[in-house]
């Protein structure tokens, strides 16, 4: 607030005409007591500066990113003057430009050689990105280790041009919503996710650590060769595996961090609440409670939100090794990842613990045989989330502050002033004990042969093997103030212990053969041709 005083201060003392004090107040009022301000610009491509129509304009350490319009047009808010902008388009060299304090930013980017010779996995092959024609956004590894994610889908946020990431839930280890290019199909709009070659449901078992590219098909031409499967846009993903000729490299990282809620709503406490409730009372005709007949005496009451929400911590520890020799690679890596939830602390608590074995071998200059096979055991601890009553938020939201979250015997205490349907949230977090269990084992064998100079044959055999559980428990307990006439609501007391218990079992097997034909005329013009069968069988 000081510097914008100062500013506001300096533009009166220096003050010529009405139109130039205004224009120097209205430069300075961008910035807010705390920084945050709007940055605009135009994003044109070098030669012809023609609009770079979908370059993504990301705020650097963040997930807040933007997408220039038909106009090569964007605004971005940013948090303060220190803030790097990070634009990025297909083909064209990355720009960083420190903020400052500018308020239009106009970008002008040029080939990258390098991004136009890098090699793109595409359905069963490869190719080089200057010979794609369709719509394919690639994520590094580099690019996912810049910040502590749980989910693989958390590493596209605000990186491909066309992938609407939503949040479901801020619950630890729930699913995230992936749509590309908006819905495709009624029903199920969710992309197909192959992963080293297997298509497979859900990427919550999956180490983001162990990822080295995510491509993304995004159009009907680029997506073509997975046929309906592939009518959301297809997500590529390649383990990392080692390099040969490279000694054994064995590294270490790990992080640590608390999560807290950035900001709570403002509500009413105990003494605004009994006025209002006075106020609504007179207003019906009816003489208000004798309980809030002084509401400053009421004091502040209970902050519910308070209450719920918590300092929640996150880590990982991942442990890498790699290398190689001259007809040989190998990966291995192991992961033990950790965070509570900012509600309900170890109540919605998640865990996962990953290992992965990549590797492959010459046997014979004309054979290579490998895998790639990665293990998860995770536990999720879940709170009821996104319904109308059970929800512990939405019960902090609702419950008034009137009511202490104990009563003088330690018990917990239940509202006489909220509907009957809203329950002692902290009560609530407490009475849940629902923890879903699963050892997940993912991979592939391979065997690749080069057959003459321009043909080569891939047979891979893929398994997708899940055991999972899933254990509920309903205590008993009463909050009635009378537990001889349990007078307490109905959502406020359970009379009995019961139990669900589930077992599953899930098994995708794949057998693919691909038949690859290369030849390349007059070292111009080259053809590939692709032939090959897929057996896919799936049990539940």
């Amino acid at each position: 607030m000081t510097a914008r005083l100062n500013c506001i201060s300096t533009c009166v003392m220096n003050i010529k005409t009405m139109r130039l004090g205004f224009l120097i107040l209205t430069l300075c009022s961008f910035f807010s007591a705390n920084g945050q301000h709007q940055v605009s610009g135009n994003i044109t491509m070098m030669p012809g500066n023609e609009p770079a129509i979908g370059a993504t304009v990301i705020v650097k350490g963040t997930t807040t990113g933007v997408i220039a319009d038909f106009n090569g047009h964007y605004t971005i808010a940013v948090p303060d003057e220190h803030a790097v902008l990070l634009v990025t388009y297909t083909g064209y060299s990355e720009q960083e430009i420190v903020v400052d304090k500018l308020v239009t930013v106009d970008v002008q980017l040029k080939e990258s050689i390098s991004q136009l010779n890098e090699v793109i996995v595409t359905g069963y092959g490869v190719q080089k990105r200057s010979n794609i024609s369709g719509s394919v956004s690639t994520i590094h590894s580099d690019e996912i280790a810049e910040k502590p994610i749980l989910r693989v889908e958390q590493a596209l946020q605000g990186r491909t041009a066309g992938v609407q990431i939503a949040q479901v839930s801020g619950s630890p280890g729930s699913g995230l919503t992936v749509r590309v290019r908006g819905v495709g199909t009624i029903n199920n709009s969710d992309p197909l996710y192959i992963v080293d070659g297997m298509p497979v449901e859900g990427l919550d078992y999956l180490n983001p650590n162990d990822i080295e590219t995510i491509n993304v098909l995004k159009d009907a031409a680029s997506s073509a060769i997975y046929g309906a499967r592939g009518a959301n846009g297809v997500v590529l993903i390649t383990t990392k595996g080692g390099q040969r000729n490279q000694e054994g490299t064995l590294s270490y990282d790990a992080y640590y961090g608390i999560q807290r809620a950035a900001r709570l709503l403002d509500l009413l406490d105990a003494r605004e609440y009994a006025v209002i409730q006075n106020e609504a009372y007179v207003a019906a005709g009816k003489t208000p409670l004798p309980e809030f007949a002084n509401p400053d005496a009421l004091g502040k009451g209970t902050d519910w939100q308070e209450a719920i929400f918590t300092h929640a911590p996150i880590s990982s520890h991942q442990l890498t090794l790699t290398g190689g020799k001259e007809h040989s690679s190998y990966a291995l890596s192991g992961n033990y990842f950790s965070q509570d939830g900012i509600v309900g602390g170890d109540k919605a608590n998640f865990q996962r613990i990953t290992a992965r074995v990549n590797g492959n071998q010459d046997l014979k200059p004309w054979l290579t045989v490998g895998n790639n096979i990665g293990y998860t055991w995770f536990q999720r601890d879940a709170l009821s989330e996104n319904t109308q009553y059970n929800s512990p938020i939405v019960r902090a939201l609702n419950i008034d502050p009137v009511t202490p979250i104990r009563k003088a015997d330690g018990t917990y205490a239940y509202s006489n002033y909220a509907d009957t349907d809203i329950a002692n949230p902290v009560n609530g977090i407490e009475q849940t004990h629902n923890t879903w269990r699963s050892n997940r084992l993912v991979g592939s064998v391979y065997g690749d042969a080069k057959l003459g100079k321009r043909f080569s044959f891939r047979s891979t055999f893929s398994m997708d093997q899940t055991f999972a559980t899933q254990r509920i428990f309903f205590p008993k307990y009463d909050l009635s103030n009378i537990p001889s006439i349990s007078e307490a609501p109905a959502a406020e007391k359970s009379l009995v212990n019961s139990v669900v218990v589930g077992n599953y079992n899930w098994r995708n097997l794949q057998l693919e053969n691909v038949l690859t034909y290369t030849n390349t005329f007059n070292e111009k013009h080259g053809v590939t041709l692709i032939g090959g069968t897929t057996a896919l069988k799936k049990k539940i």
